[in-house]
């Protein structure tokens, strides 16, 4: 009996123990929902506000991170500069290419230029000096051949001829017998040469003498001629 009244007296305790533990922990139970009833009311507050600032500018991209894309960029953009670089060297050499091959042509027109004119203005020389000199040669050998042919021929006539033209014998035209010498002039010298070479009625070829030559023969007919004009 004594064992069951000191159960129920401590069944009693335990219950007031409990009921009294209920009692002062219920205060502090509330206290937590009204603090973090607060960051809700504070996180609501700025939904509430997002559409207010909606309108504003949205801010720019950051740049990628990505070290691949970088590179990449990078190699673009030194390829497109090098290509640049290429084509711009390609048209500085190709117009330098086009000034040295005017320069060129231009020079070695002029250059042919000045040869084409020089070789002419030699040949006009030479040629000029070429005549002067042939005239120059002909005219001294005119002279030189009167010059021989005036001495021969008086020569020749002086050893030979004489003897019937100084006297004129056999009807042989006397020397300085101009009537008797026109109408053999107006023969011409080489009816005269021909006669006297071959001979013709009392006169005998050159004269008699077979040794002398055509030109000696030729000689004394032109001074014979010459002293009868």
């Amino acid at each position: 009996m004594k064992k069951i009244v000191v159960s129920v007296s401590a069944l009693f305790l335990a219950l007031g123990v409990l009921t009294g533990c209920n009692e002062t922990e219920a205060p502090k139970a509330e206290a937590p929902k009204a603090e973090e009833a607060k960051p809700a009311e504070q996180a609501a507050a700025p939904a509430q506000a997002a559409p207010a600032a909606a309108p504003a500018a949205a801010p720019a991209p950051a740049p990628s991170s990505n070290p691949m894309t970088a590179m990449t960029d990078a190699a673009n953009s030194a390829a497109t500069a090098m290509g640049d670089a290429a084509k711009a060297a390609g048209t500085a050499a190709t117009q330098a290419a086009d000034s040295a091959t005017q320069a060129a042509a231009d020079a070695a027109k002029a250059a042919g230029d000045a040869t084409t004119k020089a070789v002419d203005s030699a040949a006009t020389a030479t040629g000029d000096a070429a005549a002067q000199t042939a005239d120059a040669a002909a005219q001294t050998a005119a002279d030189a051949t009167q010059a021989v042919g005036a001495v021969n021929g008086e020569k020749v006539y002086k050893g030979l001829c004489f003897s019937c033209h100084d006297s004129g014998v056999a009807g042989a035209p006397k020397l300085g017998d101009k009537a008797a010498w026109a109408p053999r002039i107006a023969t011409g010298n080489d009816a005269m040469y021909a006669t006297s070479l071959n001979g013709k009625g009392a006169m005998p070829a050159k004269g008699g003498n077979p040794a002398l030559s055509d030109a000696e023969v030729k000689a004394a007919v032109d001074f014979m001629v010459a002293q009868s004009k």
